[in-house]
């Protein structure tokens, strides 16, 4: 179904994604919690789906993996003449067919009426992996779990974290607010400079720092709250 992508990506204009340049990182210097062992997986009570107060998003926990999907849809319009091309492409008798796209997400499509087209897909994005080239480290501490990823050609590692209660799951990102670093003991945060971009490396010793970086929510973002399917 090549053909049905590139007539896509024809009929319609291509989503502009506008990505504002950050001069400045905040990040650990090693995988967090650093006196927290290594996990080799996630816990098999709580694998599973967890579904977001927004229609058609969910958070997935596997064995090795998170990973984030949303169900979307878009409506196209097109010409008689691209119509006829795209029922020779899907078939001449049925007007509902799929095709996979460049990122491996399996659409669905079915013609709507007399001149649009109907563009269904559930969209996954990979938030953590244990595997692969870019695999990160699973800790646990204070009841939470900890996603730590190294940086691509950084020094430093990017971390996420899950909390898990019952059946709710609440998913934080290391904030990139500066500012909130105040609030940290200076010998805990190390500081990088380099020509257009300074880093600033979180790395908490003594286990006061270790606890409080921890409980300081303001260090921490929340991307979203979602509760466990039955």
């Amino acid at each position: 179904m090549i053909g049905v992508a590139g007539w896509l990506l024809t009929a319609c204009d291509g989503e502009k994604v506008e990505m504002q340049e950050r001069h400045y990182a905040v990040g650990f210097a090693q995988p967090c919690p650093g006196q927290a062992k290594k996990k080799a997986s996630f816990p098999a009570h709580w694998q599973g789906v967890y579904a977001a107060s927004a229609p058609g998003y969910s958070l997935c926990i596997g064995a090795t993996a998170v990973w984030k999907q949303q169900q979307r849809s878009e409506m196209y319009h097109a010409s008689w003449q691209q119509l006829d091309s795209l029922r020779l492409l899907l078939s001449v008798n049925d007007a509902d067919s799929s095709y996979q796209d460049f990122n491996g997400n399996r659409h669905q499509l079915h013609l709507i009426g007399r001149d649009s087209v109907r563009d269904s897909w559930l969209r996954c994005d990979t938030v953590f992996s244990l595997a692969g080239p870019h695999a990160g480290q699973l800790r646990r501490f204070q009841g939470r779990y900890y996603l730590s990823t190294r940086a691509e050609n950084e020094d430093y590692w990017q971390v996420q974290r899950l909390e898990i209660a019952g059946r709710h799951l609440t998913w934080q990102c290391l904030g990139q607010d500066t500012l909130r670093l105040r609030a940290l003991d200076t010998a805990a945060v190390h500081t990088r400079r380099r020509p257009g971009f300074s880093l600033f490396r979180v790395q908490p010793a003594s286990g006061r720092q270790k606890r409080h970086v921890g409980d300081y929510a303001g260090l921490w973002e929340t991307e979203g709250a979602f509760e466990r399917r039955p």
